[in-house]
C-alpha cells in the first residue's frame, strides 16, 4: 500500500476496490502502518483512486478509527464513493472530503481582485473567487462557508457559495453571478454615478451596523488585531511597553453585538436586483462600526493614494476619493458634516496598525526598505496614539 510520511503526518493512499476479497489484507496493511506511527503523528487517507468500498471495507476503517481512538480524515473522495459513506452514516463518524471539481480560469474575464483573491466570471450565471496565499487552506475556506451561512440566516444579505473548487494550485468558491456586477465594475464603467452609489453604500452599511447577533455567534471584530499585535510583539517589532500601549488603544474601542464585515472594498459589494449583496464574509464579526470604517479608509483613501487599487480593482483616486467623501457624509449625516476632517484623521490613525502589520508580512517589500519604513510608520502611529481615543461619539 502506497504511503507518504513526514514528521507530522502519514498519508495512506486507498486505491481500486476494497471489498470482501481483499478487506483482510487491506486491514493488515493499514494497521501495520498505524502501529508504526510516531507519537503525535497524524494519519490521513487519500481516496482519489478509490473506485469502490463495500461494507467489509467500511468495517476496516471502523477498526482503524477504534484503534486510534479518534475520527480520521479521508480526502479526495469521488462523488460515488462519497454517496456510500453518506448513506451508511460514515460522514458523521469520519471527516470525509469530496474530491473538488477542477476549474480553469483561462480566457475567463477578471472582474475584480484584492491582495488575497481574484474574482473571475466563469459564465453568464456564475463567478469564481480564487484565494491566494498559504493561509487559505481547504479547512479555512470550509469554515468560512459555514460562517457565511450563519451570517445569512442572521439577516445579512450575503451570497452563499454553492461549490468549492480547485483552480490550479489554489482553492476557489463558486457563486451565482450577480446581475449588476460588483461596485468596482459598476463604477469603472460609470464613474459619473459615484455620488449616487456612495449614498446607496452608506445606507447599506448603516443597515449592516444596526444588525445584531447573539453573543458568541460571530467572533469579536477586534480578535484579528489582537492576534497581529501578539505576533508583532513576539518577533520584536513592538517592545513590551509599545505592545501594551497598542493593547490599551484596542481596549478603549467599545464593543457592540452588531455586524462588522472587516473588508468592505468595492470588489466585495455586489449588486443583485437593485440590492447590495456581500460576497466575502471571511473575517466578519461583531463590534463597533469603527472597525469597518477604518478598513474602508485604508482602501478608499490610503490604497487609492498609493495606487494599488487601480491595478487590483480598476478604481483610482479620482473615483475612490469622491466616493469615500460621499459615503462618509451620508453615513454620519449633515449634523456631523463639520466633523469629517477629524473622523478621517482618527480613522487614518487606526489604519496604521494594519499598515505596520502589512509592512512586516508583505514578502514583496525589499529588505532594505522594510525596516526604515516600519520605523517611520511606528513613530507616526505612537505620536498620535493618545489622540485616537475615545472613539468619536458620532461614529
Amino acid at each position: 500500500m502506497r504511503t507518504d510520511t513526514d514528521n507530522k503526518k502519514t498519508t495512506v493512499y486507498l486505491e481500486g476496490k476494497i471489498n470482501t476479497d481483499n478487506a483482510a489484507n487491506v486491514e493488515a496493511e493499514i494497521l501495520a502502518i498505524v502501529n508504526e506511527l510516531k507519537p503525535g503523528q497524524e494519519i490521513l487517507f487519500d481516496a482519489e483512486k478509490l473506485e469502490y468500498i463495500s461494507s467489509a471495507g467500511l468495517r476496516v476503517l471502523m477498526k482503524v478509527r477504534k484503534q486510534l481512538g479518534k475520527p480520521i480524515t479521508i480526502t479526495e473522495v469521488s462523488r460515488d464513493v462519497y454517496d456510500i459513506f453518506e448513506t451508511t452514516g460514515f460522514t458523521d463518524l469520519f471527516n470525509v472530503k469530496k474530491v473538488l471539481r477542477k476549474v480553469s480560469i483561462e480566457d475567463c474575464e477578471k472582474i475584480g481582485g484584492a491582495p488575497n483573491c481574484e474574482v473571475y466570471r466563469l459564465d453568464s450565471e456564475t463567478i469564481v473567487k480564487v484565494y491566494k496565499g498559504d493561509k487559505y487552506t481547504r479547512e479555512k475556506i470550509e469554515k468560512d462557508r459555514e460562517l457565511a451561512k450563519k451570517i445569512f440566516t442572521g439577516g445579512i444579505p450575503t451570497a452563499i457559495p454553492f461549490d468549492m473548487v480547485k483552480v490550479g494550485s489554489h482553492y476557489g468558491l463558486v457563486f451565482e453571478m450577480m446581475s449588476g456586477g460588483s461596485l468596482a465594475s459598476i463604477l469603472s464603467s460609470h464613474p459619473e454615478e459615484t455620488e449616487k452609489y456612495g449614498k446607496l453604500v452608506a445606507g447599506f452599511i448603516k443597515k449592516l451596523h444596526s444588525t445584531e447577533f447573539e453573543t458568541g455567534v460571530l467572533p469579536d471584530a477586534r480578535a484579528p488585531y489582537l492576534r497581529n499585535l501578539k505576533y508583532l510583539e513576539e518577533i520584536g517589532v513592538y517592545t513590551e511597553e509599545e505592545a501594551e500601549r497598542v493593547h490599551e488603544l484596542l481596549r478603549t474601542i467599545p464593543h457592540r453585538n452588531t455586524f462588522i464585515h472587516q473588508n468592505l472594498n468595492p470588489v466585495n459589494i455586489m449588486l443583485m436586483d437593485d440590492e447590495f449583496i456581500l460576497i466575502d464574509v471571511d473575517d466578519s464579526g461583531t463590534g463597533h462600526p469603527v472597525w469597518d470604517l477604518m478598513g474602508m479608509y485604508q482602501v478608499y483613501v490610503t490604497g487609492a493614494k498609493a495606487g494599488w487599487t487601480k491595478s487590483m480593482m480598476g478604481l483610482g483616486e479620482e473615483v475612490l476619493k469622491p466616493l469615500w467623501n460621499t459615503i462618509l457624509h451620508s453615513y454620519l449625516g449633515e449634523v456631523h458634516s463639520d466633523d469629517i476632517p477629524e473622523v478621517n484623521r482618527v480613522l487614518g490613525g487606526y489604519t496604521k496598525m494594519n499598515q505596520i502589520f502589512e509592512l512586516v508580512t508583505d514578502p514583496t517589500i525589499p529588505g532594505d526598505i522594510r525596516k526604515p519604513t516600519i520605523e517611520k510608520e511606528k513613530a507616526a502611529f505612537f505620536d498620535m496614539m493618545d489622540t485616537l481615543y475615545p472613539v468619536p461619539r458620532w461614529i
